[in-house]
């Protein structure tokens, strides 16, 4: 394109515009610019353009510049050619202008010299590193320099490595090596003779990147030949003194130095090995004249990263081992005590706090690489450990047990010294510190504090004003941790004596209090066996612990301003725990119910609010059980207004939980009163079943279950309604119609003629697919495996003739149609319970009688070899436990545990696999079949070896 005349003006006046700020003003600016980005000539203007004027519209000419060669970098070969001769007259001169501009100019230079170098070094740009090789030896200029290499190699870390890059990370070693070591030299004797201090660090620290990044990929023979005299730089480094003022910088310096020693040491072990000892005291000195603020953060995190990797070396063990005391007390010991920002969020971010306090949540701080570091030290030095721990302990103990920084430590210490295996569920499950330090400081030294704190609550003194709420949360987490190794006949009182923490004003302390408190009482028979989730004191009588406790929760729930998670919790376990023992005290267990209810009204908080509805549903569960119908309607009428009321203010999740405790209620009295008649005749109306109430449809259906029992059926409306939700394909239809098929066989073919006339009608206006991708293809809509499903709970409720008789009224072969059209279901079904059904369904309908055509026949046997085939191949693909169809929904309904566990009555076998095994060894016993059953066509020889010792083990 020819380079107008007007192009420096029409550029002038584009950025003035843009640059008065205004709307109109700055789109005037860019439709100017816009006119003339086309010119080949544009970015050597804007060159030009930025050395030449003021500093506001230099500015705006240079991030033009900035963003032209970001579009660049991108050109294709055409492209690229075209502006070939402005691109190479910019390179010439750009190194000198970055290196004489100052900010905010340079930082557009430097990004602009990064892109156009990512397209063209070193191919169409060999000489750039010789450019800015120069300048390394200029006092007043290589800070600049060294950023700027800093930027151009920073990809060498995060790329991955490829032929193009290593070419160009050897021209790059081979130019600037010699000036990078001599730089190193100067800077130590200028930081030594005190000269200049802050720059000279900042300029140390940038070499030490770029080192950085010229080794991460390889190490280059110049690095290579010069490892002693690298290696002697960083010793220096970590070795250097702090200067008063400049602190900060020098930390940071050594921060990088450590990282590129950890670099050698990782990387390139074979090279480094003599050093590693040597710099491991080095970099523990360091450690030991850190600060606790963050600006020595790098340095720490660094250190500990590299002693974890270094602890598991074999030929470092004998080191270790005569500096595991030293290792452990300038690194570890050091990071375990309480940070600043640990005692604020402490005070102000309660939540924050308990998830790093209890579930590990916290990764990269320097304490959680501090325990990281600890777990592999006793994993590998595990003697040595125990024997340090166990003096930390006598000397703790000689001391009088004082220092509350110290306690927490040793506390710190032995946690994390001894958990190898932990969750969050069930607390310390492996201890590989001996049980002698772990119950050794329980008994010598927390059990004489749990005994003061018993004897402060006995006198209805301040537990606080002795105890800080920050050690007693210490005293819960190690109460947390070792409830498994504990004696469980202590556990009840400690839960009390914990619970009564929960009163704290401070919310943190209540809230882990709580949570210690819920743990305590919820420990397992046999925390190893996972398959055993039976807790220990369900059968071992303490209420009369259990009810002190729940009266600490009502006290605690009656102060709070908000509803909180952890003693809501707590109140549902012990509500569960207690069973019939709460009729005791159901006065005010309503009381409490009631002030729950209240506090939804104030804050919603989903998780809350759900937990709220447990604690109700738990009440009534209870009181079905006991069938104590008059604890129930005492309950009914102290909460039946504050219930009715969120019921109508119609908000989603809360109708959800509100309709599933009237189903409870439901379940407890004889005849249903006026009120809960009123709402079935309300919900029978078509309206509330459009598409926009969906998240509700499972709650209206329970509710339906229990209010409609012993009662006919509406039938007109009830179809109506099925017909509706059917169309709307909602995943609810499934649970109507397994609620009316149950309710009365009648209605078995009613259901399934809807059912199957929506079925027909999806199957002609979906496009054609086969069936194995039919069978993974994820859908709302009506088809596949809802259906199959609702097919199994027809013959799970009467048995397989019905079930061919009722399809068989809706059309001849229908079920056998059905089955061969979607034989991928077969195949694939994974589920665990899902597969139980569908499994048990078909091998009676392939066993116990002639229900197929033979074709048909064999290709479901195929099918279902088929899938018991992959489940042998596959196995972790199906483990998934569906315990319940509500819960696996998408429609947004949440239930409540006891309204499902009453919801949900469907007997499944322990193992469907082995029933089709039997069932097939019966049915092929019979000579005939044996004859007309080509076994050996049907099946591949895998799957006839499968089949073989399948029925063997029957």
């Amino acid at each position: 394109m020819i380079v107008t005349s007007n192009i420096v003006n029409d550029l002038n006046t584009a950025f003035q515009l843009i640059n008065m700020g205004t709307n109109d003003k700055i789109r005037q600016g860019e439709q100017l610019l816009q006119q003339i980005r086309g010119d080949i000539q544009y970015p050597k203007v804007l060159f030009d353009y930025f050395q030449a004027y003021e500093i506001s519209l230099g500015l705006r000419a240079a991030i033009e510049l900035k963003l032209w060669f970001k579009e660049y970098r991108n050109f294709d070969d055409y492209q690229a050619q075209y502006v070939q001769n402005v691109v190479q007259t910019i390179k010439q001169h750009i190194i000198s202008a970055y290196i004489v501009s100052e900010a905010p100019l340079i930082h557009q230079l430097k990004d602009a010299i990064v892109y156009v170098a990512s397209r063209d070094f070193p191919t169409q740009w060999p000489t750039l590193m010789a450019d800015l090789n120069q300048f390394l030896t200029h006092p007043d200029y290589v800070y600049k320099t060294l950023k700027l290499i800093y930027k151009l190699t920073e990809k060498y870390v995060y790329q991955s490595r490829s032929d193009p890059l290593y070419e160009e990370i050897i021209i790059t070693c081979d130019t600037i090596h010699h000036n990078l070591l001599l730089l190193a030299k100067s800077l130590i004797q200028q930081i030594e003779a005190l000269q200049n201090l802050k720059l000279s660090y900042e300029i140390l620290k940038t070499l030490l990147k770029v080192f950085y990044n010229l080794n991460f990929q390889d190490l280059h023979p110049h690095f290579e030949d010069n490892l002693q005299s690298w290696m002697e730089f960083m010793k220096v480094v970590l070795r250097l003194q702090p200067v008063q003022g400049v602190e900060q910088f020098l930390f940071k310096c050594k921060g990088e130095a450590l990282r590129c020693v950890l670099l050698y040491a990782m990387k390139y072990r074979d090279d480094f090995g003599d050093l590693i000892q040597v710099f491991s005291s080095e970099i523990w000195n360091v450690c030991t004249q850190t600060s606790a603020g963050r600006d020595s953060d790098k340095i720490v995190l660094c250190a500990l990263r590299y002693f974890k990797t270094l602890i598991a070396w074999q030929d470092m063990k004998t080191f270790f081992e005569q500096n595991i005391k030293i290792l452990i007390e300038s690194l570890i010991i050091r990071n375990l005590s309480l940070s600043k920002d640990e005692i604020g969020m402490f005070q102000d971010e309660p939540q924050e706090f308990i998830e790093k306090f209890f579930e590990q949540s916290d990764l990269e701080s320097r304490r959680a690489q501090a325990v990281e570091l600890f777990k592999t030290v006793t994993k590998h030095f595990n003697q040595q450990v125990n024997i340090i721990i166990q003096e930390y302990l006598q000397a703790y103990i000689q001391s009088g047990m004082n220092g509350i920084d110290n306690e927490i430590i040793l506390i710190n210490l032995i946690i994390e010294a001894s958990t190898s295996s932990f969750t969050s569920k069930d607390g310390t499950i492996d201890i590989i510190l001996s049980q002698e330090n772990v119950l050794g400081f329980y008994t010598h030294c927390l059990k004489p504090k749990l005994g003061q704190i018993f004897e402060l609550q006995q006198q209805n003194q301040s537990v606080e004003q002795k105890f800080t709420p920050i050690q007693l949360a210490f005293y819960c987490r190690y109460l947390f941790y070792f409830r498994n190794v504990i004696d469980k006949v202590e556990l009840p009182t400690l839960a009390t004596l914990v619970s009564k923490l929960q009163l704290s004003k401070k919310i943190t302390l209540s809230n882990i209090a709580s949570y210690t408190a819920y743990s305590l009482i919820n420990v397992r028979q046999d925390v190893k066996n996972y398959a055993n989730h039976q807790l220990y004191f369900e059968n071992v009588n303490i209420s009369q612990y259990l009810q002190l406790i729940l009266t600490d929760c009502y006290n605690n729930i009656k102060q709070q301003q908000k509803l909180e998670t952890y003693s809501l919790k707590l109140t549902n376990s012990l509500i569960t725990l207690l069973k019939q023992e709460i009729f005791n005290a159901i006065a005010a267990l309503c009381n409490l119910l009631q002030d729950l209810l209240k506090n939804i009204k104030l804050e919603y908080e989903f998780q809350n609010v759900h937990l709220v509805f447990e604690i109700i549903a738990s009440v009534v569960d209870v009181c079905i059980i006991a069938k104590n119908s008059e604890a129930a309607n005492q309950l009914q009428q102290s909460i039946l207004n504050q219930l009715d009321e969120l019921l109508r203010e119609n908000k989603g999740d809360v109708t959800n939980f509100v309709l599933q405790i009237y189903s409870l209620f439901l379940q407890v009295q004889t005849n249903a009163s006026s009120y809960y008649q009123n709402l079935l005749q309300n919900f029978l109306e078509i309206q509330n079943w459009n598409e926009s109430n969906s998240s509700l449809f499972q709650a209206y259906i329970i509710f339906f279950q229990f209010g409609f029992q012993g009662t006919n059926l509406p039938t007109t409306q009830l179809q109506a309604i099925l017909k509706s939700i059917v169309s709307h394909s909602t995943p609810s239809y499934t649970e109507l119609s397994k609620f009316l098929i149950k309710s009365n066989q009648q209605w078995t073919n009613i259901v399934l003629a809807i059912i199957f006339e929506q079925y027909k009608i999806q199957q002609q206006s979906q496009p054609q697919i086969s069936s194995k991708s039919k069978a993974t293809h994820l859908s709302q809509r009506l088809i596949n495996k809802e259906v199959f499903l609702l097919l199994a709970h027809v013959f799970t409720s009467y048995g397989v003739e019905v079930l061919v008789n009722e399809c068989s009224k809706i059309s001849p072969q229908l079920l056998e149609s059905f089955l061969i059209n979607e034989l991928g279901i077969i195949k694939s079904i994974s589920q665990r319970n899902e597969r139980k059904l569908i499994f048990t369904m078909l091998s009676a309908i392939l066993f116990s009688g002639s229900f197929l055509s033979q074709q048909s026949w064999n290709l479901v046997f195929q099918a279902m070899v088929e899938n018991i085939t992959l489940k042998k191949r596959n196995p972790l693909k199906f483990m998934g436990r569906v315990t319940d169809r509500e819960v696996t929904s998408s429609s947004g309904f949440q239930p409540l545990k006891p309204v499902i566990a009453r919801n949900n009555n469907d007997k499944l076998l322990n193992d469907e696999d082995k029933l089709f095994s039997a069932s097939f060894k019966t049915y092929y016993s019979n000579p005939i079949v044996q004859q007309q059953l080509p076994i050996q066509q049907l099946l591949t020889q895998q799957q006839q070896e499968l089949l073989s010792n399948l029925i063997q083990s029957v």
